[in-house]
């Protein structure tokens, strides 16, 4: 009906004359029986006129728009350069790097179950007691009176076998009634052991936390690896996202100047009368178009620049960075090979089985597995019943003077010794049974889980194996495309010189070569992110890149002279601060001293 329409209005406006318009028994019957009058006719004619005016489009408001753009800084990247990049500033990175430090610390708490423990008590008794009156009537005393200092000293702590100790030193003075205020010293050393023979016996159940922690080190540490993978595949793909953008713009580029030449084409063909106005108007059209498509390109090219400076978390003095960037790598897909695809089959496997032993996710899955089983020990350590064999030995001795004391206990002048054994047995035991039953289920829970993950990394592989044959055949078959749309454009122009077409047709040729070409480009694309997707699946994407993995260094934890001592911390940085003030107020004395 549109190109009816078309052929109705050319042929009333420039006669029979035209080797595209109608013959007259065609236009006669098209055109309605009340303008067959000579007096509507020319009415028509000139309305007709006025409606295929070809200044009815302006193109310089939208050429404006588009060449209007505001020079930028330009920054010219490769691929490899814009990795390195993310490696260094991408927030992502930088926030998990601290997992695995955090874990370390884990570490070292669990390790704290076996430090000795140091206590120290001290204490002064000053007391009168008032005497029964036995003593008071026999032995002549009302009351008595007693002063006696105590200290005590030990180190207590737990072996990696379970056994605990005790080192307990004893040591007082004493000056009673008794005594007549004569001051005595006594003191003792004794050693106390106790050894578990049931419940809490062993390396493995006394050293379970410090390895389910060391587990949790290195599962932290394939989560950055995991997020290190992930991360730079997105920055390829946003990189890749950006050469497309470019390159779309340069498709746009071309599409417009193929509009634009077939308007100057069409132009000629107006003064030369060979063409209607109504051609002329199609191809600022199609012009008009074209531009619209080019502006709308070169936005999407600043969100591809935005997204990829987001992943490199590129700024400006604290702000987001408008520098223009140029990305110099252009997308290289290997040509067809027929006998590759052949045994596609070998290299899924090939890639199956690289997914299955480099992927965090399998080593993750894993070290859940042993979490669960070290968990399983400890839970089922508390089903036993508590049976401890004890003993201790202790030696001391007792003088009027301290260091006699000392002597005394290093020749045993008083001595002891014990052994005996506790045990405890819960009835019913209900709390240790239910932990026990929910680390059993952890660990089948962690089991079917690993078999998940295998499975859903199997189907990444294929997928993504999928995806890049799929799209190396699509760039093959769009490339010729391609091909046979450019020879469509420039035939069919030259039918338009020679008068055998329309400016209609070839704006729909050409249109079908930006099409062509567009898919061409987003088929190499494609390619080249399937191709990262592959290299993401298989847990190879990093070594494809040549970037070697290695996890931050840990840091030493505070000191233990200042773990113990924070208010000797701030005293000393008060008197640093002090020092500073006074010594600033004395300056300007010193420098006003030789005037």
């Amino acid at each position: 009906m549109y190109g009816l329409r078309l052929a109705l209005v050319a042929a009333m406006v420039f006669g029979e004359g035209m080797a595209w318009a109608p013959d007259n028994m065609a236009v006669a019957e098209a055109i309605p029986p009340m303008a067959t009058d000579s007096g509507a006719r020319v009415q028509v004619e000139s309305t007709v006129r006025r409606e295929i005016d070809v200044d009815l489009i302006d193109l310089d408001r939208l050429r404006e728009a588009v060449e209007g753009q505001r020079g930028r800084d330009r920054l010219r990247l490769t691929l490899e350069e814009c990795v390195y990049l993310a490696l260094d500033n991408n927030q992502e990175i930088l926030v998990t790097e601290y997992e695995p430090l955090k874990s370390e610390t884990d570490i070292i708490a669990a390790r704290g179950e076996f430090d000795p423990l140091l206590s120290v008590t001290a204490g002064y008794l000053r007391a009168t007691q008032e005497m029964s009156p036995e003593y008071k009537r026999f032995g002549g005393i009302d009351s008595t009176e007693v002063y006696r200092t105590t200290s005590s000293t030990s180190v207590a702590g737990k072996l990696h076998w379970g056994t605990a100790y005790s080192v307990l030193l004893d040591l007082g003075k004493e000056e009673t009634t008794w005594n007549s205020f004569i001051e005595e010293w006594t003191g003792s050393l004794a050693l106390t052991v106790s050894q578990p023979l049931l419940r809490g016996r062993g390396k493995g159940v006394n050293l379970a936390r410090i390895r389910m922690a060391h587990c949790g080190r290195e599962a932290s540490e394939h989560q950055l690896r995991l997020v290190v993978m992930n991360t730079i595949a997105e920055v390829v793909k946003a990189y890749w996202d950006l050469v497309g953008a470019i390159e779309a713009v340069k498709v746009s580029e071309e599409s417009l100047a193929n509009a634009e030449r077939l308007l100057e084409i069409s132009k000629k063909r107006l003064a030369i009368g060979t063409a209607a106005a109504i051609e002329v108007l199609q191809a600022k059209a199609g012009v008009a178009m074209r531009q619209s498509d080019l502006i709308a390109a070169r936005a999407r090219v600043a969100d591809a620049e935005d997204v990829l400076k987001h992943l490199l978390d590129m700024r400006d003095s604290g702000v987001f960075s408008t520098k223009q960037l140029i990305p110099l790598d252009r997308p290289q897909v290997t040509e067809l090979n027929i006998d590759e695809l052949a045994r596609s089959d070998l290299d899924l496997e090939e890639s199956v089985a690289l997914a299955l032993k480099h992927r965090p996710e399998i080593h993750m899955a894993q070290l859940e597995i042993e979490n669960a089983k070290l968990e399983r020990t400890r839970t089922s350590d508390n089903l036993l019943p508590e049976f401890n064999l004890t003993g201790s030995v202790s030696q001391g001795g007792r003088d009027h003077y301290m260091k006699r004391v000392f002597d005394g206990i290093r020749e045993r002048s008083d001595n002891a010794y014990t052994v005996g054994f506790n045990a405890s047995v819960p009835l019913g035991n209900r709390g240790a049974r239910g932990a026990f039953e929910r680390a059993e289920l952890g660990l089948r829970q962690a089991e079917q889980r690993l078999a998940k993950t295998k499975q859903e990394l199997m189907l990444k592989v294929r997928l993504a194996s999928r995806a890049l044959h799929t799209s190396q055949i699509l760039v093959e078959s769009n490339r010729q495309t391609r091909a046979l749309q450019e020879t469509n454009v420039v035939a069919e122009e030259k039918r338009l010189r020679l008068g055998t077409t329309t400016s209609y047709r070839v704006l729909q040729i050409q249109e079908d070569l930006t099409a062509a070409q567009t898919q061409e480009l987003q088929a190499q694309i494609g390619y080249e992110k399937a191709l990262v997707e592959l290299r993401l699946s298989e847990g190879a994407l990093l070594d494809t890149l040549g970037i070697e993995f290695e996890t931050p260094a840990s840091e030493p934890p505070v000191t233990y002279v200042k773990s113990i001592t924070p208010e000797c911390k701030r005293l000393t940085g008060w008197v640093a601060k002090v020092r500073g003030k006074d010594a600033q107020e004395k300056t300007p004395d010193k420098e006003a001293a030789p005037e």
